[in-house]
């Protein structure tokens, strides 16, 4: 029989993680962090349990696998930041954060479970999040950047704007997707809240249409 080489072996070996993740994203989504086994983790992937502890030490590595992977798919969802940001803003930072919105909210059991579990260590909960603020606000960073060296945009302080940026889409993404406390309100959909949430950040309330279509810079 031959013998794989390195390059398929890690192929192989990243398959089966993902499999095992994908397999404790569901358990731990349905039972909670403290509920879930490696037992049922190993038959919800239709592996050997003691497979799961050659690539997981412990349950709580498991878990801090899942917020890889979710931190991974959903910084790939929506339009890429181009290298030299331009033309409609309004239109990219829209489909950007109606992309990111709705990818999460494919997870929000899982990030239901996050918030809600009591006796889930807080520094867990933390790294959950962080790993969700960190890509999102490099990105956005870097867009703004290059927006406010094209004069697109007037200057801030880049790293608060984008910080400032998650909170508002996270806060969205909770009472309108995970939590669901705004039951008592109006309820828009995505696809009118969204367009809303962009016309503020990039003009305020200061009574001036957004800027679309082609932007040049001075």
């Amino acid at each position: 029989m031959a013998r794989l080489s390195e390059a398929a072996r890690e192929e192989r070996a990243e398959e089966r993680r993902g499999q095992i993740l994908r397999a404790a994203l569901e358990v731990f989504s349905r039972k909670g962090f403290h509920g879930a086994t490696i037992k049922e983790i190993s038959s919800v992937a239709g592996l050997a349990e003691g497979t799961i502890y050659l690539y997981f030490p412990n349950k709580q590595e498991v878990l801090t696998g899942v917020f890889t992977l979710i931190s991974e798919e959903t910084s790939a969802a929506g339009p890429k930041f181009p290298e030299s940001p331009g033309g409609d803003d309004v239109a990219f930072l829209t489909a950007l954060i109606l992309e990111r919105v709705r990818s999460l909210a494919r997870y929000a059991p899982f990030i239901r479970l996050v918030v809600h579990e009591a006796d889930l260590n807080e520094g867990l909960r933390r790294e959950f999040f962080a790993r969700l603020h960190t890509p999102f606000v490099a990105q956005f960073e870097g867009y703004l950047r290059t927006r406010i060296a094209q004069g697109a945009f007037r200057p801030v302080n880049t790293p608060l704007a984008a910080s400032i940026c998650f909170r508002m889409v996270m806060s969205y993404l909770m009472t309108q997707h995970v939590l669901d406390v705004d039951r008592s309100v109006t309820r828009y959909g995505d696809d009118e809240y969204i367009p809303e949430m962009v016309s503020l950040m990039l003009c305020g309330l200061i009574g001036r249409t957004p800027q679309s279509g082609p932007v040049r810079g001075s």
